[in-house]
């Protein structure tokens, strides 16, 4: 099943490492909700979409 724009609803590790732009040891540090089914570690599309608006920092203003 895919969500909006052809994205997967559901991501692995490598996957969603890629879609955030950082290398799959620092996702595993970050405290992103996943889930884990043995071994294999999942992310939804739409919780990374909202941790990532959560997280992006606005233009700051340059000291003068």
């Amino acid at each position: 099943m895919k969500a909006d724009f052809g994205m997967p609803d559901i991501l692995s590790r490598r996957e969603a490492a890629a879609y955030l732009g950082i290398c799959k040891t620092t996702l595993d540090r970050l405290d992103i909700p996943r889930t884990k089914i043995r071994r294999r570690v999942m992310y939804k599309c739409e919780i990374l979409s909202k941790w990532l608006d959560e997280h992006t920092e606005s233009k700051r203003r340059r000291r003068a």
